[in-house]
């Protein structure tokens, strides 16, 4: 049995959703309405580089210019422009999406600069297909200086203030316990929702993905094993989903059992750890091995049911993740609901879309039809140039844009690789 996870959020009717989305923009408007109608008359730091094109995916897009040149522009929007130099690279975040780094300058949000890491990955990678190293090195050390950026802003206090102090650890890249999400607000104690800054599981983990993508194994390796006693509760068995930014656990969020979180932790976990097997011989500053935090989850998830849920970005991810599990359990049931998870209602909250329609081109026909997919990208891009062209303002600007990139690119880097791992649940 999967279990399925009704989301009543953006529940609207399609007229409601369709009339909000065009008060918003006329162009958006005209972009909705062409996609109904052609949907009603189809039927249904220290980076480890590749030695091989054998570890890129094996559904890998070939080169492809015009994504690429599309990707770049949204990536360009939020980074800055990437040159041999990167002087400026990245540029900081809007003041309202990211809160202030300690430098008084730097604004980082984990989400963004993880699918940030990967669309820059996807891009160095196609480059590579069509043997221009020099496209592809400028990709890779634009993902280089990002990451270092990340990792000094969001792996340290935002302050020096003893309220935003993290739990240090001299074993991690960062000199600390996990990364803080970059939140607005913060405070000692976090919420127990999604308003203050926090580490929240479901961040890191898609960041030690672009780690393992992007050739920085051994650092990966050692901010999950850092955090992994923080966030693991050994007592219930499973992965906790926030911790306040010192890596303690406010008292309602300590109990944790077997959840997605739990099986995601083992998915990227199992990423690096066959990444640092197959680069061992390569690398002179080994990282240690993730075995036995491996051999925990597996153990804590032995009978546990994956969730599908017709939240889009939830729907998504999903997607994503279910090409790692042994038979790919979710697929029937994800393409039973792929109708209200790929709306283009769901434009409303942009990225929320995005993240569905990156799973679908990652799971592909079995989920969810091309066409109708290939559809929604032209739409969300016809929405996301408007917006660009004339300046609006446009809320989470920089998530959408950059996730919006990743799908243009896909598989690309969140594509399954030749040499990574399949999980099975009753193992």
């Amino acid at each position: 049995m999967i279990s399925f996870i009704p989301s009543d959020s953006l529940q609207i009717s399609s007229t409601l959703a369709l009339t909000a989305l065009i008060s918003r923009s006329s162009l958006l408007g005209q972009a909705a309405a062409a996609f109904t109608t052609a949907a009603s008359a189809t039927t249904t730091l220290m980076r480890t580089p590749p030695k091989s094109f054998a570890i890129m995916s094996s559904n890998t897009a070939a080169f492809d210019e015009p994504a690429i040149k599309k990707a770049l522009s949204l990536l360009n929007s939020v980074y800055g422009p990437i040159n041999d130099n990167l002087t400026n690279f990245p540029l900081p975040m809007p003041p309202d999406e990211a809160g202030l780094c300690y430098d008084g300058y730097q604004r980082r949000y984990l989400w963004t600069d993880a699918f940030g890491v990967l669309a820059y990955t996807s891009i160095a990678e196609m480059h590579e297909i069509n043997d221009d190293k020099d496209k592809a090195n400028t990709c890779r050390r634009a993902c280089d200086k990002l990451i270092q950026t990340v990792h000094v802003c969001l792996g340290s206090p935002r302050s020096n203030d003893k309220d935003d102090a993290m739990k240090n650890d001299p074993s991690s890249p960062t000199g600390h316990v996990g990364l803080r999400i970059g939140k607005l607000d913060s405070r000692k104690i976090t919420d127990y929702g999604m308003e203050f800054d926090g580490q929240y599981w479901h961040y890191i983990d898609k960041w030690l993905l672009a780690l393992a993508r992007s050739g920085h194994v051994n650092e990966g390796i050692h901010i999950a094993k850092s955090c992994f006693p923080a966030f693991f509760d050994a007592g219930h068995g499973g992965i906790r989903w926030k911790l306040s930014v010192d890596s303690t656990a406010p008292p309602s969020l300590r109990r944790a059992g077997p959840s997605d979180d739990t099986l995601v932790a083992l998915i990227v976990f199992s990423i690096l750890e066959a990444d640092r097997v197959r680069s061992d011989d390569d690398n002179s500053d080994d990282a240690p091995s993730l075995s036995n935090e491996i051999q925990i989850l597996k153990s804590a998830l032995i009978g546990y049911k994956p969730r599908v849920t017709n939240d889009p970005l939830g729907w998504g991810l999903e997607a994503m993740y279910d090409q790692y599990l042994t038979g790919k359990p979710r697929t029937r049931m994800l393409a039973s609901i792929h109708e209200s998870a790929l709306h283009p209602s769901h434009l409303s909250l942009p990225f929320r879309l995005y993240g569905a329609m990156i799973g679908a081109r990652v799971a592909g026909e079995e989920v969810a039809p091309k066409a109708k997919v290939d559809r929604l990208v032209e739409m969300a891009l016809k929405y996301e140039e408007n917006i660009m062209e004339h300046g609006s303002n446009e809320e989470h600007s920089s998530i959408n844009r950059v996730m919006l990139a990743v799908c243009l690119l896909c598989p690309g880097a969140v594509g399954k690789r030749a040499g990574d791992p399949t999980i099975s649940l009753n193992a």
